[in-house]
């Protein structure tokens, strides 16, 4: 047998740190698209596996779940590794007892940080009532907290690391140890993010919904059969036989979601006692018309 020829091994290797990544970013844009979708449309009592949503769907609705988080922890990261780095620089040129307390007051505020994870995950009560109500509704609320959790695991991971003596540094052990931490801290930044993307997709449903759905399509629906909307704002009326077979017209409806055999409307101001979506088959007993966001 003959050995691959470097040429070879460098170009799958290369090939490899490509593909991989490139796989796992993908799979994170369509888990928050889905999860960003799924809690828009589940304000309206639907399910997005209804709706019949392509993978790219999914992606291309990702930017509004986690923009914002995705640039909060990007900044966050930046100023990070510009102080870790500037105060690693500071005490590399000292004695291990001038970094040791330090290293040991990092690690008890990265300690800290992190025990914040028990409530921040779990929820209970008492910490609903005397730590998250005095956050302001809205992103800040949702991210803040887990946002600590993870600033509190790299901050133990930078005490970890400036704390050992440079020759233990590539030991197995803190390896290990510094592993954990990373992993940690990636899925806590990952439950942030889920939750975000859930809050957005409840948050710009409400919106829609206060806006009257101002940037939804409007449609005329004609039907063979009466249509009886419990909205005051959509108006039904029946034209009489010289607009057979299509002779019930409802005005007042926009498009929330169209599948390949269904359409789901919503009329164009909210009710006082709730949202309704009305849900037509698409088939031959109903024709509808465009007629644009106005």
């Amino acid at each position: 047998m003959t050995a691959p020829n470097n040429t070879e091994r460098s170009f799958f290797e290369k090939a490899a740190y490509i593909v991989t990544p490139g796989s796992v970013v993908f799979a994170l844009l369509y888990y928050f698209g889905h999860t960003y979708h799924s809690a828009y449309y589940s304000y309206f009592g639907l399910r997005v596996s209804e709706l019949g949503f392509a993978p790219q769907d999914y992606l291309l609705g990702s930017p509004a779940a986690i923009f914002l988080p995705l640039w909060v922890l990007l900044t966050l990261g930046i100023v990070g590794a510009i102080a870790f780095r500037s105060l690693e620089q500071r005490l590399s040129h000292g004695t291990a007892a001038q970094r040791g307390p330090v290293s040991r007051a990092l690690a008890a505020v990265g300690a800290g940080l992190l025990l914040l994870s028990f409530p921040v995950f779990l929820e209970p009560a008492w910490w609903q009532r005397a730590m998250v109500v005095l956050l302001p509704i809205g992103w800040l609320r949702v991210l803040l907290p887990a946002f600590l959790v993870a600033v509190g695991g790299l901050v133990l991971l930078f005490a970890v690391h400036l704390g050992r003596p440079p020759h233990l540094r590539g030991g197995r052990f803190w390896g290990v140890t510094e592993g954990l931490l990373v992993s940690a801290t990636a899925l806590i930044v990952f439950f942030a993010m889920a939750r975000y993307a859930h809050g957005a997709g409840t948050s710009e449903a409400h919106e829609d919904v206060m806006r009257n759905f101002s940037g939804m399509t409007r449609v005329l629906v004609h039907s063979r059969q009466p249509i009886f909307p419990t909205a005051p704002n959509v108006r039904c009326e029946d034209r009489g036989s010289a607009y057979s077979p299509y002779r019930h017209r409802c005005i007042g409806f926009r498009v929330l979601a169209k599948t390949s055999t269904r359409y789901y409307l919503v009329p164009r101001q909210r009710l006082a006692d709730g949202d309704i979506t009305l849900v037509l088959q698409d088939d031959n007993t109903i024709r509808v018309e465009v007629r644009g966001k106005r």
